[in-house]
């Protein structure tokens, strides 16, 4: 009992996907030989309370936990903007995986009069290696409730460069990323003028989507279709449609990569 109670002190205190994960070796029971052996070259990574095991990893496996890296990024942007950022959280899978969404303070993106939409840093980190961490500008478009990923082809921080990135180094990082946000409204507008046939649409999207996804848009007429429209039909399927967060992910990541992977190389953020 008096565990149970502790276990539960510690949950109130802070929400489970910040608490620290325990590394252990592996170890392995072997009845018949009456004996457990420990191997070291493997790594248990277990939740706070060891209820759960997320992963086995080899010692050198870089793992960022979570409060970490939420820490890190939510100091960065203190720092830049000089007051607290309003952010959600959201723990999947016991914890194992978060997405957190930091809205920026900053002024939206208009296009026209009635399209609005307001700028996310989005964090998403795992301890299953079900992604890597990863910190990428995003939007929220009010018009339609999408949430869209502009993915680390424009601006984004990857997970093999947090290991090597103190304080003033994400802050330089995040700052840069930041700066690019104003160059999304130009990158929309051009959309918004690219008329699109269907048969280049059925190239771009030929075997990335599910077809029940495309269906529907291919239904359409397509006269004065532009990429802008079809860049919103694709992120709405991904932000209302998809029933759990790793296709969320897989969709996003997949609608980044086509329509801003030939943004220039020079634009990318490195660390």
């Amino acid at each position: 009992m008096t565990k149970v109670i502790a276990r539960r002190e510690i949950s109130d205190a802070k929400p489970v996907w910040m608490m620290p994960i325990i590394h252990v070796p592996l170890q392995q029971a072997f009845p018949a030989l009456g004996e457990v052996k420990e191997f070291s070259n493997k790594i248990c990574l277990f939740n706070h309370d060891r209820t759960k095991v997320f992963d086995v990893v080899s010692p050198k496996y870089q793992v960022i936990e979570h409060g970490d890296a939420y820490a890190r990024i939510n100091r960065a942007l203190k720092t830049h903007f000089h007051k607290e950022v309003s952010c959600n959280v959201r723990s999947f899978n016991q914890g194992a995986r978060i997405r957190a969404e930091f809205k920026l303070p900053v002024p939206p993106i208009r296009l026209g009069k009635t399209d609005v939409s307001e700028l996310t840093l989005v964090l998403r980190n795992s301890y299953d290696r079900c992604w890597s961490f990863s910190a990428l500008l995003g939007a929220f478009r009010l018009i339609c409730s999408n949430g869209m990923m502009i993915g680390t082809q424009f601006a984004g921080i990857k997970g093999k460069h947090v290991g090597t990135l103190d304080d003033a180094s994400m802050l330089a990082s995040l700052e840069h990323m930041i700066g690019q946000a104003p160059r999304l409204k130009d990158v929309w507008e051009e959309w918004q003028d690219t008329t699109l046939s269907r048969i280049e649409v059925e190239e771009l999207l030929e075997n990335q989507f599910p077809k029940k996804y495309l269906d529907p848009i291919f239904a359409e007429r397509w006269e004065d279709q532009s990429k802008w429209d079809l860049y919103n039909k694709l992120t709405a399927f991904a932000t209302h449609d998809t029933r759990s967060l790793q296709r969320r992910v897989e969709f996003d990541e997949k609608i980044a990569k086509l329509f801003y992977g030939d943004i220039e190389d020079g634009e990318l953020i490195e660390g």
